[in-house]
């Protein structure tokens, strides 16, 4: 058309215009709108046919007896100055004179259908487009005075998908139904819209639904949703390009969502073969990363505007929710080297859940990275969250899976061990009763690894000791608690109380090591010495003993013998009976056979001895005094170091050659007797125990 430019301001073609004056019938055939450009087709189709019905015009009423349309193709452009058909639409005048006197437009239109068409939205902005294919509608009447009116629409959506549409309004009750149903619809196109939300490179899936919607004309918010909605073969690919959701199958019953009352009903939810793909880094995690503008938006939005919701009259019920055949992989990126773990074949079973619903029952079961397996049943409640009862059973999980833990904190890997676990929860809003009964079997570190240890508690000496003599370690743990506590944690309790039972078992192992040697415990835990002794005695003998039977049992143990005594008292006593060998060696009698507690009364009461160191009759000085001074301190330091020594070397020579004992079994040496405490001052070997 010469003129189209002048008359719609676009290039326009039409292969064929005919009107039939007789019937009063459009007919039009290629009909082509083009863009600005002058190049692209904006809107075209192939044939178009208006029949009107003109002696309805007696009646005042517009009247057509056919719309037909072949072929509709559309392209709707979005950039980020508006639409393609912006310049099509005029500018209205700033002030609109409302018509004096509102008569009713009468109207009616038969027999419309739309066959072929094809809808394209171009967003270049976000860069996506949607396509609607192989469009179909069919409305066979739409009148003024009509009580109801029908309609369906079918078209396609990308390669496989069908989306078809049946409404059905009643115009005298104002209301309306209309049925969408959905095949194999993409979720790609999308993926672009969630960007505002999520952080994700991909999402595919096809969308299938059922859905029904009752509402009202008057009142748009007054809408009843039901229906069915699954989607197949959900995959949903983060922005570093990995998986991180995927499902075979997404079942969804609506039984009833009311928009206007807030009553969400949903029935039944079932997943098939989910799977989640979980990793920890020292930033974040892959999940937060995802849900990051989302957060970066509610952050925002709550520090923008405050708003109060009311959702006292909200009510919302889930029937079921099932999941069978699930997966978790997760990857722990924290540690000096990765930690891979899987879970699978998971179920998951939930009943009622509801506020309104006292207690909410859910069961699971699972496979631990190969052998292991975890199951527990259990009920809890929304009404009072502190309403909690569980049971578990976790067994034969392999402990070796853990090393890149154990290394990182211990630095010692796991080179094998089994973990079997039961725990039984029981909590209400001021009470938690927790058991845990833990089996573990032999269980074994490798050896130490260039790795830092970072942990410092004892937990590999712990649960070595806690060993039997079947390899095996098993141990009640009670946990208790007050939910009421504002610091109140289950984890944090149960995790807090396990690490206090094996640093108190690391720190006091004589208990159970004395079972071991079949004696009492509190023998073994020092061998006391008498001040100056410098040989074994049969009781001493009679605990290092006891202390090999141990090791014969326990060879990875390791003793250490620290030598404490009180530093004044053995130097005050031994200048003192050298004082009194020297004084008898001159006066050429033998030296008094008194033990060493008598020593001090006899030197005092002996009048000859006590002129001998104190020649001088000097007063106020002390015997320990006098005689050190005849002695010389330094001879007394030394006399004093060689004892000490020889203590050791007896000890050494006993534990190595009567009892035939690995050197790396034990240590002998000697505790930091200046700084002692005065609690320590007391001859005697101090006993430690530790891993070697």
């Amino acid at each position: 058309m010469k003129n189209s430019e002048e008359l719609v301001g676009r290039k326009l073609e039409i292969s064929e215009l005919h009107f039939n004056y007789a019937q009063v019938a459009l007919g039009v055939k290629g009909f082509n709108l083009f863009e600005e450009d002058k190049t692209n087709t904006f809107v075209a189709f192939n044939e178009l046919r208006v029949n009107f019905s003109p002696w309805y015009l007696l009646g005042g009423e517009y009247a057509f007896s056919e719309i037909y349309l072949d072929g509709l193709n559309v392209s709707v452009i979005q950039d980020s100055l508006g639409f393609n058909f912006d310049s099509l639409i005029p500018v209205q005048d700033s002030v609109v004179e409302e018509p004096s006197e509102k008569k009713d437009l009468k109207f009616s239109i038969k027999n419309i259908q739309f066959k072929n068409g094809s809808v394209r939205y171009i967003d270049e902005v976000k860069e996506n487009t949607i396509a609607f294919e192989k469009m179909d509608l069919k409305l066979p009447l739409i009148a003024w005075n009509n009580q109801k009116s029908e309609m369906g629409v079918d078209f396609a959506m990308g390669d496989k998908g069908r989306v078809q549409v049946a409404a059905d309004i009643d115009h005298a009750k104002n209301a309306y139904t209309i049925d969408i149903s959905t095949q194999s619809v993409d979720l790609e196109p999308i993926r672009v819209y969630l960007s505002d939300y999520i952080d994700i490179s991909a999402i595919s899936g096809q969308l299938n639904t059922t859905i029904h919607l009752l509402g009202s004309i008057d009142n748009p918010m007054n809408l009843i949703v039901s229906g069915q909605t699954n989607v197949l073969d959900f995959e949903m690919i983060d922005s570093a390009d990995k998986k991180l959701f995927a499902a075979k199958k997404v079942d969804v019953d609506l039984d009833s969502l009311n928009i206007g009352t807030e009553y969400y009903e949903i029935g039944d939810i079932k997943v098939d073969s989910p799977e989640i793909y979980a990793s920890l880094d020292k930033e974040s995690s892959n999940i937060e990363r995802v849900i990051a503008p989302y957060m970066k938006a509610d952050s925002l939005a709550q520090d923008t505007l405050q708003v109060e919701v009311d959702s006292s009259n909200m009510f919302y019920q889930v029937k079921s929710i099932s999941v069978n055949n699930g997966l978790v992989n997760f990857r722990d990126n924290t540690l000096n080297r990765p930690f891979v773990y899987d879970l699978s074949n998971i179920t998951f079973k939930m009943g009622m859940l509801s506020e309104k619903v006292d207690s909410i029952p859910l069961s699971y079961s699972m496979n631990l990275h190969g052998a292991g397996r975890s199951e527990g049943e259990g009920t809890f409640s929304l009404k009072d969250l502190s309403s909690v009862n569980f049971k578990n059973k976790l067994e034969n999980l392999d402990m070796m899976s853990f090393s890149p833990y154990t290394e990182f904190y211990i630095a010692r890997p796991i080179t094998q061990g089994g973990f079997n676990y039961n725990t039984n929860l029981a909590m209400s809003a001021t009470q938690l009763k927790n058991e845990n009964h833990i089996h573990i079997s032999e269980l074994d570190f490798g050896n130490k690894t260039k790795d830092k240890n970072t942990f410092k508690a004892p937990v590999r000496l712990a649960l070595y000791l806690l060993k039997d003599k079947d390899d095996q370690i098993e141990f009640d743990l009670p946990v208790s608690g007050n939910p009421e506590d504002p610091d109140f944690r289950v984890g944090k309790i149960v995790w807090k109380t396990l690490l206090k039972f094996l640093i108190k078992t690391a720190s006091q192992p004589f208990n159970i090591l004395g079972n071991l040697a079949g004696g009492d415990p509190e023998s073994i835990k020092s061998i006391p010495f008498q001040l100056l002794q410098d040989s074994l005695d049969a009781t001493q003998k009679k605990n290092l003993r006891q202390i090999a039977t141990i090791l014969t049992k326990k060879d990875e143990l390791s003793f250490s013998f620290i030598q404490e005594t009180n530093l004044k008292n053995e130097k005050e006593l031994l200048a003192l009976k050298n004082s009194i060998k020297t004084y008898c060696t001159a006066q050429g009698i033998a030296s008094p056979n008194l033990s060493n507690d008598k020593l001090k009364s006899w030197a005092i009461s002996n009048s000859d001895f006590m002129a001998y160191i104190n020649p001088n009759s000097e007063e106020e000085i002390s015997l320990s005094s006098l005689c050190s001074k005849k002695v010389g301190r330094l001879k007394v330091d030394s006399m004093f170091m060689n004892l000490l020594q020889t203590r050791n070397t007896v000890l050494n020579i006993f534990m190595k050659d009567s009892l035939a004992l690995d050197e790396a079994s034990f240590k002998v040496k000697t505790a930091d007797l200046r700084n002692m405490p005065e609690q320590l001052k007391s001859p005697n070997y101090r006993v430690e125990v530790s891993l070697k």
